[in-house]
């Protein structure tokens, strides 16, 4: 029986990370983004909408890295050197899912050698993790989160980040479908089993939206594929019903 082509997407976003991982770069002359997964992801978790961005005249860095290996500034040193090999002198834009949210907001307090674009956040943790923060009494699921995920919790390395820029132009985009209820009972009511809703806004954003998503999909949830080219285009962060 042939798959629809929405199965197949799903299917390949849950293949996980390999050790033979590499940068995927596929250059269409368009503008430049840069895609980042979250923890415990792989390249494949953001190819379905790194296709999407080609068909709407984007060039593309679908990105992995070792987000349980390392810490945060170690990945943000990596990812920050791999988007510099592609840059060109060309702003470089951003398109991140959870943790990938956090990284950028790591590099982007710091001078780097390409210039930022716009960028859209989806599902970041921006003022920490609950479940980061219960994980504290359970040394097995640390373990699991590894250096970087265990740095997530509400006063960790989100509290040493400062503002964004008075002039960035960012979009954070949340999901308020929560499909993993075994965590339901830390989060706030709306959550996408993840990360609460409320936790993504932080201060000099250019839009903000919450949508019907879970935290594994958001990126292929029908109202983010729309608004996130929107987004990239014009620095304004369309309707979900737009």
């Amino acid at each position: 029986m042939q798959r629809s082509p929405r199965v197949r997407d799903k299917l390949e976003m849950l293949v996980p990370p390999m050790p033979w991982d590499r940068p995927r770069w596929r250059d269409t002359g368009g503008p430049t983004v840069v895609l980042l997964h979250g923890l415990w992801r792989g390249w494949h978790a953001m190819e379905p909408l790194a296709r999407v961005l080609r068909r709407e005249g984007f060039s593309t860095l679908n990105l992995p890295y070792p987000s349980t290996r390392l810490p945060i500034p170690e990945l943000t040193t990596f990812v920050s050197g791999e988007v510099a090999r592609i840059s060109d002198h060309r702003p470089v834009h951003f398109v991140t899912h959870s943790l990938g949210g956090i990284l950028v907001r790591s590099m982007i307090a710091k001078p780097q050698p390409w210039r930022c674009g716009r960028i859209v956040m989806l599902a970041p943790p921006n003022h920490g993790s609950e479940i980061v923060d219960w994980s504290r009494q359970h040394s097995s699921v640390r373990r699991f989160l590894g250096p970087a995920g265990c740095s997530l919790g509400s006063d960790g390395v989100v509290n040493e980040l400062p503002d964004l820029p008075a002039d960035s132009e960012t979009a954070v985009i949340m999901g308020r479908r929560c499909t993993l209820p075994f965590f339901k009972h830390l989060l706030e009511e709306d959550n996408d089993g993840i990360v609460s809703a409320s936790r993504g806004r932080i201060r000099n954003l250019r839009g903000f939206s919450v949508i019907d998503a879970d935290h594994t999909f958001i990126q292929m949830h029908p109202d983010a594929i729309r608004m996130i080219p929107g987004f990239l285009r014009t620095g304004t962060l369309p309707g979900p019903d737009s």
